[in-house]
């Protein structure tokens, strides 16, 4: 009789606890990360770098003017510099007539640059075969040091 009554009383323990199988885990873990995507999404807002989309890298006309100068000097281009917000002002019908506007002519407009260092781009050489050789040495050896074997 005893050993009944000890088979019972195991067996209503185990009724007691709460079942901890896999299927179970799983279907609270997703519960909460959902319970955290949504509280997250409702109540932070990102103002990082990553929040911008990325620009397409032959358009050129999204670049800003700091870049356009940029790739102007490093190939030495000597293209005109963009014209500035003043610069458009001056290029208006009353502008023209100033006395700046007449010296100083030396500027362009950003999409006309853009498009004098986009025909560059798309003119420069590529040696196709030097650049994957190049970019898979670079793979295989990139956190080795260069060591020197003897045999």
């Amino acid at each position: 009789m005893a050993l009944r009554s000890h088979k019972e009383s195991a067996s209503e323990s185990e009724s007691r606890q709460p079942s901890n199988s896999r299927a179970s885990n799983k279907a609270r873990n997703a519960a909460a990360q959902a319970a955290q995507q949504e509280f997250l999404l409702k109540h932070i807002n990102s103002n990082g770098p990553h929040d911008k989309p990325k620009p397409h890298p032959l358009d050129f006309n999204s670049f800003s003017e700091e870049t356009l100068e940029k790739y102007n000097r490093k190939y030495g281009l000597n293209f005109p510099p963009p014209l500035s917000i003043n610069g458009h002002i001056l290029s208006s019908e009353i502008g023209k007539k100033t006395f700046t506007a007449k010296n100083n002519k030396n500027k362009i407009s950003k999409p006309e640059l853009s498009n004098n260092l986009k025909k560059h781009f798309l003119a420069l050489p590529c040696r196709e075969n030097e650049i994957i050789a190049n970019f898979i040495y670079t793979v295989r050896n990139e956190d080795k040091d260069f060591k020197l074997s003897f045999k």
